[in-house]
């Protein structure tokens, strides 16, 4: 595995960052019948999944990228429906999300 140097570390962020925006637009794409939120959706996902790939081919593992980026995309997610757009989150589902985000952390490692 390639080490974490500043350009993986800002890759993967802006690609988390990225793949979030398209994440949270899609509410408002209103099932794509939304021109302009649609395209910011789109774009967003395509630079996301874009600099997901140029992360790959510089060497960081996808066994680790992916389950790390889908997990704290879970949360960050989370956040947004409940604050945003008004969605209801148990205690149940939020207790079993950090708890997967916990246990990919940990797999990660080995």
């Amino acid at each position: 595995m390639q080490t974490l140097t500043l350009p993986v570390i800002g890759g993967f962020l802006l690609s988390m960052m990225s793949q979030f925006t398209g994440l949270a637009l899609i509410p408002a794409t209103r099932g794509f019948t939304a021109p302009v939120p649609t395209a910011a959706c789109i774009a967003a996902f395509l630079l996301g999944i874009g600099i997901s790939a140029r992360l790959v081919h510089y060497g960081v593992e996808l066994s680790i990228i992916t389950p790390l980026m889908t997990v704290a995309l879970q949360l960050l997610v989370l956040v947004v429906a409940t604050t945003v757009y008004h969605e209801s989150a148990s205690l149940l589902r939020v207790g079993m999300l950090i708890s997967a985000a916990l246990m990919v952390g940990a797999a990660t490692r080995f």
